[in-house]
């Protein structure tokens, strides 16, 4: 098999649930000589979603290293800082993302929870009301690349029910409903 046929099998294997299959495949894509910038991608995609999270941001670190204005390396790496609850690293690679896609619901959405976390609540909730003008399947997206971490689910239900801001006076009971119904799923 050539490089590019080996990203090809990689790719599917992974978009048909086999992420710790696939990585063997990116590996071999990757000594074969594949574009390491798509290697690493998606090989620190299906890290991610094994939640093997310093492996995951190795590789989004090293396309970085390539093409350091790669908004989905920042996206991604984001992703696995807010799982590992490293809440301002987080912040910084979404940031960054938002920066260079605004269309990223799924960016504003977990940015919002990382800046819950830190009690940023007017920030969080400015991002939170931005990722509800987003598709359900892009933030269903983001919760599968999420994975399992329900205390920070948690944290943002307590957010959206409780005494540490006036959700109801910014957001509407609709909008408070939409964002609850993502963040139990």
């Amino acid at each position: 098999m050539t490089s590019n046929e080996l990203l090809h099998e990689a790719k599917s294997l992974f978009a048909t649930g086999h992420p710790e299959e696939s990585i063997e495949l990116f590996t071999k894509a990757e000594e074969e000589g594949c574009n390491p910038i798509n290697v690493f991608l998606s090989r620190g995609a299906a890290y991610l979603t094994l939640g093997e999270l310093d492996k995951s941001i190795e590789d989004f670190n090293r396309v970085l290293e390539i093409d350091a204005d790669n908004e989905r390396a920042f996206y991604y790496r984001g992703i696995a800082h807010l799982r590992k609850s490293e809440f301002k690293e987080a912040i910084d690679d979404l940031s960054t993302s938002i920066s260079f896609n605004h269309e990223r619901g799924a960016a504003f959405f977990a940015r919002g929870l990382a800046y819950g976390e830190l009690e940023r609540t007017d920030e969080s909730l400015r991002d939170l009301k931005t990722a509800i003008a987003f598709s359900n399947k892009e933030i269903e997206s983001f919760a599968n690349l999420f994975g399992e971490n329900r205390t920070l689910y948690g944290k943002s239900m307590a957010l959206l029910e409780g005494e540490r801001g006036p959700w109801s006076i910014v957001m509407n009971e609709d909008e408070v409903n939409k964002l609850k119904k993502w963040i139990e799923n």
